[in-house]
């Protein structure tokens, strides 16, 4: 869409029908963009935020920088307001929000994570952060914390979204049991584990917050993970295909500038789309396999892309390819991007109304709940969080949304 002032000017007019669907689209999606234009933490240097210190940016990537930094100032802001004993950080992957609460902003964390690879790593990341907090302080003694710091905590624990986790809600100050006061949080929780933040929320009386950002859409159960609510399964046609969901999972910001660009990069999806048409033909129970990355993508042969497409699914990479066949397929590379664009439209659409369905199943079970955008969109583009209390907050949930200045 164009900016303020902003004048685009198109070589051929588009159709009325697609300005209608693209006007429509937008319209109706929840709306993607924060309070800020270009994250401001980032202006001096673009790998380095400013709002963090030089101890909680090792070994986190600028994405993942603005990530812990916003959701965590908005744990924190959200815990104060409902006053919550603990803070849970579901999927907590290698510790980086967990570590950035705990260390960085006081609050008192449990990790559970189920890879043991993960939560190995992220202990020995608590540690090393523990020792660069010290040294610094040592240079530093006006900026020393006074009392002690407490590392998360992390467990070893895969959340069934089926079934309430004990262990998910366990206090780690015994003497708080039948007194503790839970906040759930999950930075990107995948597929059924940000459903299964919501049905603990909902269903135990100890859980009083939620801040929850969820992600792969694809991977929810049906049933299960999606609908929720009793109003979209009422709904006719409410059904999401795997292919749907899917595409509300991809970039749109950053495909935008992958257009604009009109570079050869975006030949992968024809060459994608080609791969899959071999895979069926030799497989065809075979659908939709995750296909690794393949390097330089614009520089292969069409044939070449698909030789090690075939090998990375397991598949024989000498299979007898019809090569006119695959050229048939390559000139029609502008068909396909333009296909995967109106996907893209309306991908926020279908993110929508995942997201619009978490909302009203909350509403439905009389709790309080609103979705922010919390993130840029280009640097996060699953930026949209899920904030439920079970006590009214009024104009409390604008609050939550955190400035950058």
């Amino acid at each position: 869409m164009p900016g303020e002032g902003e004048v685009v000017r198109y070589r051929s007019v588009w159709p009325l029908t697609l300005l209608a669907l693209k006007s429509t689209a937008y319209a109706l999606a929840f709306t993607r963009t924060p309070g800020f234009q270009t994250p401001s933490e980032f202006l001096e240097n673009p790998s380095q935020s400013s709002r963090l210190t030089a101890p909680f940016r090792k070994h986190v990537r600028p994405k993942k920088q603005h990530e812990i930094r916003r959701l965590g100032e908005l744990v924190k802001k959200l815990s104060d307001l409902t006053g919550c004993t603990q803070v849970v950080d579901v999927g907590s992957g290698q510790g980086h929000l967990s570590r950035f609460m705990s260390l960085g902003l006081g609050l008192k964390v449990k990790s559970i994570e189920g890879n043991p690879r993960l939560v190995e790593r992220a202990q020995r990341l608590d540690q090393e952060l523990l020792q660069a907090l010290e040294k610094e302080e040592k240079k530093n003694p006006q900026v020393a914390q006074t009392g002690p710091r407490h590392s998360p905590y992390h467990v070893v624990q895969w959340v069934d979204p089926t079934a309430l986790c004990g262990e998910l809600l366990l206090p780690l100050d015994s003497s708080q049991c039948g007194s503790a006061r839970l906040l759930l949080t999950g930075l990107h929780a995948c597929g059924d584990l940000s459903v299964a933040l919501l049905r603990h929320f909902c269903c135990c009386p100890e859980v009083v917050a939620l801040a929850s950002v969820g992600c792969c859409y694809m991977k929810l159960s049906d049933p299960g993970g999606y609908p929720l609510s009793q109003w979209v399964a009422g709904l006719p046609g409410y059904e999401l295909p795997y292919r749907l969901r899917e595409g509300a999972c991809h970039a749109l910001e950053e495909y935008a500038k992958r257009l604009q660009k009109a570079g050869p990069g975006l030949r992968t999806h024809c060459y994608r789309a080609a791969l899959e048409m071999v895979i069926r033909r030799a497989r065809p129970e075979l659908r939709r396999p995750g296909v690794q990355g393949i390097p330089r993508v614009h520089e292969l042969k069409i044939e070449e892309y698909v030789q090690r497409g075939l090998q990375r699914v397991g598949l024989d990479p000498h299979l007898p390819l019809n090569l006119a066949t695959l050229r048939a397929h390559q000139a029609q590379e502008n068909r396909v991007v333009a296909f995967f664009s109106l996907a893209l439209l309306l991908a926020p659409l279908v993110e929508t109304l995942i997201l619009l369905d978490r909302l009203l199943y909350l509403q439905e079970q009389g709790f309080h709940a609103e979705l922010l955008p919390i993130f840029s969109p280009e640097l996060s583009p699953r930026n949209l969080v899920l904030v439920a209390t079970k006590m009214p907050l009024g104009q409390a949930f604008s609050a939550l949304e955190t400035e950058d200045s």
